[in-house]
């Protein structure tokens, strides 16, 4: 899910926090699916991050999220 600006755009920045966000305060323990489901997202999100070059300007300063999209 991508969160629809009042423009009617697709925001991949503010999916991408909110899923990462949300997977920081998850224990993969306790709630593994939502945790693969979070982690699956973020990785979908990369292409989009990347043609706008998000992640030329960003650090990701979570090692397990930069791990997940090759930052």
């Amino acid at each position: 899910m991508m969160h629809v600006n009042p423009g009617g755009k697709y925001s991949a920045i503010s999916s991408f926090v909110t899923y990462v966000k949300a997977l920081e305060s998850l224990d993969p323990r306790n709630f593994p699916d939502e945790y693969a489901e979070h982690t699956d997202r973020i990785k979908e999100l990369k292409p989009f991050l990347r043609a706008h070059g998000i992640l030329d300007v960003m650090n990701i300063k979570n090692p397990e999220v930069a791990a997940l999209i090759g930052a």
